[in-house]
């Protein structure tokens, strides 16, 4: 029983959602989550229910939602749950996980074929290699009677990008609501949207115009070149410079230049949007940076320019005069802390809330989230991980310190924004900000436009290839999952010599280009190699993309020389791919042509020396031990002798032994043995 009421848009959305794969586009705070609740109760007759969130803190999120608004108390499922105790919890009835989770378990066995509904929040995610690309393929091939339900507040601006999302979820109908739609219209109050032009000061200008001239010197070098048509710097993009940058492969001088060109578009941004102590901060790095372009542009750049950027400023008036609690959206970590500083300086009692990498735990996140809805702080600055899915209370004022050029970005932060009030966009005038708030209202509404002719679109739902039992599987450390999606038969289990096991004797080593560069280096590549060739008939090593010999600090001859060894020493072949899936397409083909010629399916069992591991294969050579259980078993009991006469109650209490195994293991051990040979 739903303890609110649907509105008319939702039901309208679920009666869709029931007859086939679901797109749902909604703004932030206008009840995806109750959709998918509603959807989940209706197919429960049919199988499992599986709610997909990008983090641990939005699982966390939606599985109280889910509970607060039906009484169900779904299983939560993350990576920080070890995997023995997770395969227990995946017989849950309604399960919230993380994709990356979800993943995983279907890569070391879990079916998921039972659940007669997955949901993918935060939809717009599923591109490329994102798991829930592979989730869906799975899904839909192993199924029976399949349901998918995508949510997102905005799956992007560009036909290609929508196209894919919604050939990689199978979706095959659309439904997208806005805050303009008579149906939505009611619900939603109003959102004065205020673009905030802010004038540079005159000195400003002046360090402005300083650090465009070196730039313009270095683009005139480039231009000079060849490498681009023009030296106008109004002209200039980041992702056109990219795109060169990758294609100057051991053409050193422009290499150079090019990193000059791409350091100084940077401190410009600093100077002319941030302020003074973000471009001070960035020059400092530069200073620590030891490449030729970081050391001959320091001395080049000007002094920052004196006093505080006129937004900060700008921001403090607005504050002061607009409805609190109220949100501050930031680009630069750096810059949260200036204006967190500042603000308080200024007598408004605000915190910062940034990502987990250098900056906040999950735990903390939670704290400060639940902290601002208790009104112990009035403003929350935050960096983009504030735009997404993460439950911010209602605010009456929201802030962009600068304009966005993505129009999801642009429509997530919007939806902060819960009971009206005003939208601010801090503008720097005459720098590239004007044009990123026009390019985000231009994407938003292109996006909309085009989700709107796609609706209802029909397209086939994808298959895979049938999971074959009978196939030849390979062997895949649990370090290199990455590859494992692309395999249709694999086991994953940890590996100690090598990351693929193709047969009882192949083993493949798998590097990328900069990592085998690096074991150069320290060595490790050569004592790898002596131990896959001691433990393996036939080892191979290969390496992963094309610009092996573009590393700096390393002699080409180097790594020349590096390779002839490994061929010719130690006789090892190498391989060079292009990417994770041609590399997975010469794994199964080494291990189907290992399986045709008669050698046996791949397992891990590397050639024992001494007394230690021969009693580690020993005890590995039981039902779901590998050799990290081995090891965790023989230093409980300190013997094969003391462990196999241990009883199940011992057993269980071995980490990462369930009762399962530990009943396995017991029966063989202490079954009698019936030969079949008729003696």
């Amino acid at each position: 029983m739903l303890k609110i009421k649907p509105r008319l848009y939702q039901e309208k959305i679920l009666s869709t959602a029931i007859k086939g794969n679901t797109l749902v586009v909604l703004p932030t705070g206008l009840g995806k989550t109750l959709i998918a609740i509603m959807l989940g109760m209706v197919r429960q007759k049919k199988g499992k229910i599986l709610i997909m969130s990008p983090t641990k803190p939005l699982v966390e999120q939606h599985a109280k939602t889910i509970e607060d608004i039906s009484g169900i108390g779904p299983q939560v499922l993350h990576g920080t749950i070890g995997f023995e105790k997770r395969k227990k919890l995946w017989d849950a009835d309604w399960i919230v996980a993380t994709p990356q989770t979800v993943q995983r378990d279907i890569l070391r066995g879990i079916d998921i074929s039972r659940f007669s509904l997955l949901v993918f929040d935060e939809a717009h995610r599923a591109t490329g290699e994102y798991a829930y690309t592979h989730i869906a393929k799975y899904y839909i091939e192993k199924t029976r009677d399949p349901l998918i339900l995508a949510l997102t507040a905005s799956p992007g601006g560009k036909t290609e990008k929508i196209d894919e999302v919604m050939r990689n979820l199978s979706i095959q109908q659309v439904e997208v609501r806005t805050e303009d739609d008579p149906d939505v219209r009611p619900y939603v109050k109003e959102k004065f949207l205020n673009w905030t032009p802010v004038n540079l000061k005159s000195n400003y200008q002046i360090t402005v115009s300083k650090v465009k001239d070196v730039l313009r010197k270095y683009v005139r070098e480039l231009k000079s070149m060849g490498y681009l048509k023009s030296a106008d710097l109004s002209t200039l993009r980041k992702r056109d410079l990219l795109k060169i940058q990758s294609q100057l492969t051991g053409e050193y001088d422009a290499m150079s230049i090019m990193a000059a060109v791409l350091k100084t578009l940077h401190a410009l941004e600093m100077v002319e949007t941030q302020g003074p102590g973000a471009y001070l901060r960035y020059i400092e790095k530069l200073k620590d940076d030891k490449t030729r372009a970081a050391k001959e542009l320091v001395p080049m750049l000007p002094e920052p320019p004196k006093g505080e950027h006129p937004k900060l400023e700008k921001l403090v008036k607005i504050l002061k005069k607009e409805p609190l609690p109220a949100i501050v959206f930031a680009n630069f970590r750096d810059q949260v802390n200036r204006v967190v500083e500042e603000l308080n300086e200024q007598g408004l009692n605000a915190t910062k809330f940034v990502g987990q990498r250098k900056g906040m735990t999950q735990k903390q996140q939670k704290q400060i989230v639940e902290d601002f809805r208790d009104g112990k702080y009035e403003v929350l600055v935050s960096t983009s991980v504030g735009e997404e899915g993460i439950d911010m209370p209602s605010v009456g004022t929201l802030v962009f310190y600068e304009p966005v050029p993505s129009g999801i970005r642009h429509i997530q932060r919007r939806g902060r924004l819960r009971k009206g009030g005003k939208v601010f966009v801090l503008v720097t005038k005459g720098t590239k900000e004007e044009a990123f708030y026009y390019v985000a209202k231009a994407r938003e509404k292109k996006m909309v436009r085009l989700l709107k002719g796609m609706s209802p679109k029909k397209i086939t739902q994808a298959k895979l290839i049938a999971y074959d039992e009978d196939a030849p599987h390979i062997v895949v450390d649990d370090r290199e999952i990455s590859i494992a999606k692309y395999l249709k038969n694999v086991k994953i289990q940890r590996i100690e010599i090598g990351d693929f096991i193709l047969s009882d004797r192949v083993a493949v080593e798998r590097k990328t280009a900069a990592d085998f560069v690096s074991s150069i280096v320290d060595g490790r590549l050569f004592s790898q190699a002596a131990k896959m060739k001691e433990a393996y008939e036939k080892p191979l090593i290969i390496i992963e993309g094309f610009d092996l010999f573009s590393h700096r600090g390393v002699h080409p001859n180097a790594i020349r020389g590096a390779l002839a060894s490994i061929t010719l020493d130690w006789g090892i072949p190498i391989i060079v791919t292009k990417n994770q899936e041609e590399t997975a397409k010469i794994l199964e083909i080494i291990s189907k042509r290992e399986h045709d010629k008669g050698h046996k399916p791949a397992i891990h069992r590397p050639k024992a020396t001494t007394t230690e591991e021969y009693q580690e294969l020993l005890v590995s050579s039981l039902p779901g031990i590998n050799l990290v259980l081995s090891r965790r078993l023989l230093e409980m009991f300190g013997s094969p002798a003391k462990l196999f006469g241990a009883s199940l109650y011992d057993l269980m209490n071995v980490e990462g032994i369930g009762d399962k195994k530990a009943n396995q293991i017991k029966k063989v051990l202490e079954s009698i043995y019936e030969s079949n040979n008729g003696s």
